[in-house]
């Protein structure tokens, strides 16, 4: 029994010892952070929203070419009031609206643009990710809303990376821009993954002068350099924490990640109202991520309670809601907001978030 337990042992440490060379590895690393590859249907059908419960011609599939030549996919879907205000759209024998028609809703000056970036896995047209449009299309109604598909998603080209990621926000960006669109009309909000894309182009657009109207955070992490020993691929285990006991192979360990999304030392440099909302039951991202993103923000070394009880962050409670905190003085605004009864990926089920988002865009 004795030798059983043993080899049981030994095989297990040899696993595990794999498993931390082959995350060593680039491709695994693409494979495990972006979950590109799982794909739910096979075959989204892109170029049909109403496919998806949208209005006729509420929304159109476009193609957006990066700076380095790579085609990526994403939807553009028509403020609610102005798609109203345009009832020739609905007309059945109008099978694809001119471009044009869609394009004056952005040089309007009445109407604001959401860039969202969705977390890993799948594509746009998954089911939650449709919800959260409608939503925002409902509650929000002079918004455009494009959503992208990051490069070796859905239908885009390539694979993806940080850097190629930061290529397809920043020609997204640059895509508005030769729609009319000025920095000030436009607001990013990232889920999960998309938190860091989203940070980084908020940053990079601070850092000339221009930033975003505001930045959302969904379910966000502090950087991948944390997350890797952090993350619960199952709730409760971190597969890779037993690594922090060992300095030296930590550190190697991180010299191998190629993909860091260092959101922490970008978010200080964000130049415009930036929201933060995590659900207190998220069992993948550890909640403290969010929280240290809004210290950070705040460049404050403080806990939360310790910044409360300063007057530095006022504390509200929404009953069986939230538990808001809100800088008091700091500029632009900053909002840190804890969902008493979200997870990870139903953040945006919930009524508060978008009491919240109402509340930044103002």
């Amino acid at each position: 029994m004795r030798n059983l337990i043993i080899k049981i042992s030994c095989l297990v440490v040899a696993c595990y010892i794999g498993i931390i060379g082959i995350l060593s590895l680039d491709t695994p690393q693409r494979c495990l952070m972006f979950l590109h590859w799982v794909k739910s249907p096979f075959h989204s059908h892109f170029d049909t929203p109403e496919y998806y419960g949208f209005g006729h011609n509420q929304g159109r599939n476009i193609k957006i070419k990066t700076s380095d030549n790579v085609t990526i996919g994403a939807w553009h879907f028509l403020p609610t009031e102005y798609y109203e205000k345009q009832p020739q759209l609905r007309l059945a024998h109008v099978s694809a609206a001119d471009d044009e028609t869609y394009n004056v809703a952005f040089t309007d000056p009445q109407y604001d643009t959401i860039i969202y970036f969705h977390g890993n896995a799948l594509d746009r047209a998954a089911p939650w990710r449709v919800d959260l449009y409608k939503q925002l299309l409902l509650r929000f109604r002079n918004i455009n809303l494009i959503t992208i598909d990051y490069r070796g998603f859905g239908d885009s080209e390539s694979t993806p990376s940080e850097f190629g990621l930061g290529i397809d926000a920043q020609s997204t960006l640059d895509w508005l821009h030769d729609k009319g669109v000025p920095n000030n009309r436009i607001s990013l909000i990232g889920h999960s993954l998309g938190t860091g894309v989203a940070t980084a182009l908020a940053h990079s657009m601070s850092a000339v002068g221009n930033p975003p109207k505001s930045l959302i955070l969904k379910a966000g992490y502090s950087s991948m350099s944390t997350l890797v020993f952090e993350y619960n691929v199952v709730p409760k285990l971190p597969i890779l924490s037993p690594i922090k006991r060992i300095p030296v192979l930590e550190k190697w360990l991180l010299s191998k990640l190629n993909h860091k999304f260092d959101s922490l030392s970008r978010i200080q440099s964000v130049g415009c109202p930036i929201l933060i909302i995590y659900g207190a039951k998220d069992t993948e991202i550890p909640v403290t991520n969010s929280q240290v993103l809004f210290r950070y923000a705040l460049n404050s070394t403080n806990s939360l309670d310790a910044m409360v009880k300063s007057n530095s962050v006022a504390l509200s409670t929404v009953p069986n809601e939230a538990n808001v905190y809100r800088s008091r003085d700091h500029k632009p605004r900053l909002v840190l907001v804890e969902l008493i009864h979200a997870n990870h990926n139903n953040v945006g089920y919930f009524d508060y978030t978008f009491e919240s988002i109402a509340d930044i865009l103002q």
